[in-house]
């Protein structure tokens, strides 16, 4: 019996198992996933230490206790600031959607009065309505997407302890993967993946170090004009910032409108600061630290990251990108394959 001819069939088969296994389970694999970030983020640092000839469970815990020491000392300084605004925040959420439901019935009695059409009139109240739900939506899903992300400590704290472990094995992985592709293929397989790390590590570093710069600048911008909850508005910008094109404007709404509601000055003042922080970064941060990572003309940018929105929400304007340069990347090979 010719074993090779069942050969494809089989591992098709054994690639739809796992993932549909992965899939069952997919809500225990987040500490996972953070879990891999952070040892592909951390790997070139431990590599540089064990090619000084530091043994490599040595090199882990000697950058686990750095990076640790600086978050804990961020999070020693900024948690409490957070945790007031947080619950500030979540305090005055009735307040501002009252306000919000207050001002949209105040701009519906004014233009009652004036003299259009009823199917106008009928298509504009419902577009009011559209817009109030839209807006009330939006600041109770800020508050609930900042709530869930404090609530996933346990996450957290199991993340670093499995990235401990795939650190350790992190040269390795590479070679584990390439004992599943046919020999012919390897080669190949190799030169793919090394190309996809090399884009993944300029985004996902590049964009690191991007949004944490831009979440200080915006942190700094809203305190100095007075804004409340100028920590985690900061942290929202950061966040969003990293979205291409669109990140921007996602991340100004919330403080835009929040502002509006103490004060049309102190919204034109938020809208001011975003301006300067993104011209920050746009002109001097982003081209200094990111260049062009990706490689993708700015057409195929929008479009991936209107698919990723449409496919997968907010998280697929985040993937959208490295998706799309992994696939630029994938479909170069096949081409030159093919052709």
């Amino acid at each position: 019996m010719n074993y090779k001819i069942l050969r494809i069939p089989g591992t098709l088969l054994v690639l739809l198992l796992l993932f549909w296994f992965l899939w069952s389970v997919r809500a225990i694999l987040t500490p996972f996933f953070i879990g891999f970030i952070i040892a592909y983020i951390l790997d070139p640092f431990v590599d540089i230490l064990e090619q000084s000839r530091i043994p490599r469970a040595w090199a882990i815990i000697f950058i686990y206790f750095f990076f640790m020491g600086a978050f804990l000392l961020i999070i020693f300084y900024a948690l409490p600031i957070i945790l007031v605004d947080l619950n500030k925040l979540i305090e005055v959420v009735p307040e501002y959607t009252r306000f919000i439901q207050d001002t949209i019935r105040e701009i519906q009695k004014e233009y009652s009065r004036v003299p259009i059409p009823d199917s106008i009139r009928q298509v504009t109240d419902e577009t009011i309505v559209r817009g109030e739900s839209l807006v009330i939506s939006l600041i109770q899903g800020l508050v609930q997407g900042i709530i869930h992300f404090f609530s996933q400590s346990f996450n957290f704290i199991l993340a670093p302890i499995l990235s401990f472990y795939i650190l350790k094995e992190f040269n390795n992985l590479g070679k584990y993967a390439l004992m599943f592709i046919p020999v012919r293929f390897r080669a190949e397989a190799a030169q793919i993946a090394s190309e996809i790390n090399l884009v993944l590590r300029k985004f996902i570093r590049g964009n690191l170090l991007v949004a944490f710069l831009v979440a200080i600048l915006t942190t700094l911008g809203m305190y100095l004009i007075g804004m409340d909850f100028p920590v985690l508005l900061g942290i929202v910008v950061g966040v969003t910032n990293f979205i291409p094109y669109f990140g921007a404007i996602i991340g100004t709404i919330p403080a835009f409108l929040l502002a509006l509601i103490k004060s049309k000055w102190l919204a034109l003042y938020v809208l001011g600061v975003m301006f300067l922080v993104q011209q920050i970064e746009g002109n001097i941060i982003s081209p200094k630290v990111l260049g062009d990572c990706v490689g993708l003309h700015p057409l195929v940018i929008i479009f991936a990251l209107l698919a990723g929105g449409q496919l997968w929400g907010l998280a697929g304007l985040v993937v959208a990108i490295p998706l799309a340069a992994i696939s630029k990347i994938l479909l170069k090979h096949i081409f030159v394959r093919l052709f």
